[in-house]
């Protein structure tokens, strides 16, 4: 006897949420429905409400799942110093990020774009900008020596202030893009490490 084989929750959970982002990623978090995204994951709206009690149940499981895999390429590539150039290092840095953003537009309309005001979604988002701010400052720790005009800051936490400035400042140039898709991507890497740099250049004490 033959027929399609039952997935585990656990994969079916995987095709809900892969599904959503499609949804996600293409109407906007306001306009997407849970009627939709059942019919895109190929079951009905009860079996989803199954899985997910709400749609910002839904929506922060999809921040959580794309996040979580710009991280995971970020960490992967990131920690390079060729030569032992800090610049180099954040100019990888950088180069990642962007690139995973044109692999996966919808992931990055989720990360960068659309910020719901519901609690859960945005405790989602927070959560993973922690996680990228830990990466950055372990990025940042890389670098031998800082030059900073307040001395007494002691080093992690110079780390923890380089890496949420670098952060927000990529976030928003990520977001930017998205209405002006008509600039290359190589455009807007050269554009973001002409207004980092400028400042890290001085700080990690290499030339800008």
């Amino acid at each position: 006897m033959s027929g399609k084989k039952r997935l585990t929750p656990e994969n079916r959970r995987a095709v809900i949420v892969a599904a959503a982002l499609e949804v996600f990623g293409d109407a906007g978090y306001d306009r997407a429905s849970m009627r939709a995204v059942a019919k895109a994951a190929g079951i009905t709206t009860p079996v989803l409400y199954d899985h997910f009690a709400s749609k910002a149940d839904l929506y922060a499981a999809v921040v959580e799942a794309q996040a979580d895999d710009l991280i995971a390429h970020w960490e992967g590539t990131g920690f390079n110093i060729p030569d032992g150039s800090a610049e180099d290092m954040f100019a990888e840095s950088v180069r990642t990020i962007f690139d995973w953003a044109v692999a996966n537009p919808a992931g990055w309309r989720v990360i960068f774009l659309d910020a719901p005001s519901d609690p859960v979604v945005a405790e989602a988002h927070r959560r993973r900008q922690e996680r990228a701010s830990t990466v950055l400052a372990a990025q940042f720790a890389e670098v031998s020596w800082l030059h900073l005009s307040v001395p007494i800051l002691d080093r992690p936490r110079a780390n923890e202030f380089l890496a949420e400035a670098t952060k927000a400042t990529v976030n928003a140039i990520a977001a930017w893009w998205w209405n002006n898709r008509d600039l290359r991507p190589e455009e807007i890497m050269s554009l973001a490490h002409d207004l980092l740099w400028c400042g890290l250049g001085h700080v990690t004490g290499e030339p800008v």
